[in-house]
């Protein structure tokens, strides 16, 4: 299918958390493709993050520095912008975070999405609402083979449940109070990996910060399996949902799958970032009272069938993309042209 710049032109892009990794990549993207982009979200948290390195405001149109569980503040920024489309990215997105603060989570994974949707779904603009969520949606039951988009929603922690509850909330809002019948839909990734990811209690992050204070890393599980996907993959995945949108393509499903083909272990992804580098990274096993499943991979084929969606990198590929990015950056590489180095890339091979 690929991406229409034509489409995308001057076209209003709400993305809610954009001062993070993911919402940092997404918006150069839609910017690189024309879209006028509002950026919507609370301040970074972490001493060093990607959205201040590539100076990621001076691509937006309009910003809102603002906690998406304050409803007024957030229709506000409906009444002001003529939003075209949005793309929810804002959460609270660590594991261990919600068990040590549930409410936390629960209050802005569920009340938070349900602000921005319902502001959404009354705008008299909007065109479609792509709201993100996680592959820990599913009920995991550590089996062998990948969860599909029809499988039991679940979860053992606060995030986990959260996102699942934030999905049937979501689909619950498209159906009963959608007077314009705006199209909704959900996408599910997890373990994106790519260059600029400074977030807490991150495996890549904490192993990059390992390197640059000569400190052991400490992993919690080395045998865990994980779908390591590239950022701009993933990210390409959720463009072409919202073009489909956009497009106004018919009987388009409620959720997708974004995710490699192949899972790796934490300790193979190490390995290969000490490949990349050129160097070793030692680490420990820490000890953890927190519950972690051993096993976890996404079936795409709706995707790929629907969407013409592929990962143009394999995990390996994707950890290796990933090293050279951190590798020139903390050489002195200005960190909004490894960017674009890399989108221009991505559209040769995939876009």
């Amino acid at each position: 299918m690929g991406l229409k710049q034509k489409l995308w032109q001057d076209k209003n892009v709400l993305i809610t958390g954009h001062t993070g990794f993911k919402g940092s990549w997404l918006t150069l993207m839609l910017s690189e493709l024309g879209a006028k982009v509002v950026g919507l979200a609370l301040p970074p948290t972490e001493p060093q993050s990607l959205y201040v390195d590539a100076k990621i405001s001076s691509l937006l149109e309009r910003e809102y520095i603002q906690d998406i569980r304050n409803l007024p503040e957030i229709n506000k920024v409906f009444e002001s912008e003529r939003i075209d489309y949005v793309i929810h990215l804002a959460a609270q997105a660590l594991v261990r975070n919600s068990v040590r603060d549930p409410l936390e989570s629960i209050t802005t994974n569920i009340t938070g999405t349900a602000n921005v949707v319902m502001a959404a779904l009354n705008s008299k603009t909007v065109m479609g609402i792509t709201v993100v969520t996680t592959d820990k949606v599913y009920k995991n039951l550590d089996w062998a083979w990948p969860y599909r988009e029809s499988d039991t929603l679940g979860g053992n922690d606060s995030y986990s449940a959260s996102k699942a509850a934030s999905e049937l909330i979501v689909n619950a809002l498209a159906t009963s109070n959608n007077p314009r019948e705006i199209p909704v839909t959900t996408v599910r990734a997890g373990n994106v990996i790519g260059g600029g990811d400074w977030g807490e209690e991150r495996l890549v992050p904490d192993l990059i910060r390992s390197i640059m204070s000569s400190s052991v890393l400490t992993i919690r599980n080395a045998n865990a399996t994980r779908p390591w996907q590239y950022v701009l993959d993933c990210l390409y995945g959720y463009l072409l949902v919202a073009q489909a949108h956009l497009e106004q393509q018919p009987h388009l499903p409620n959720a997708f799958n974004f995710g490699p083909k192949e899972s790796l272990t934490v300790a193979e992804l190490v390995r290969l970032f000490e490949e990349s580098l050129n160097r070793q990274v030692p680490f420990e096993i820490l000890e953890s009272n927190i519950q972690e499943h051993g096993r976890l991979a996404l079936d795409s084929h709706r995707a790929e069938s629907l969407l013409g969606w592929k990962p143009s990198l394999t995990p390996r590929q994707s950890i290796t993309q990933t090293a050279d990015w951190y590798s020139k950056f903390l050489a002195g590489s200005d960190a909004q042209e490894l960017m674009r180095d890399e989108t221009k890339k991505h559209r040769g091979n995939a876009w």
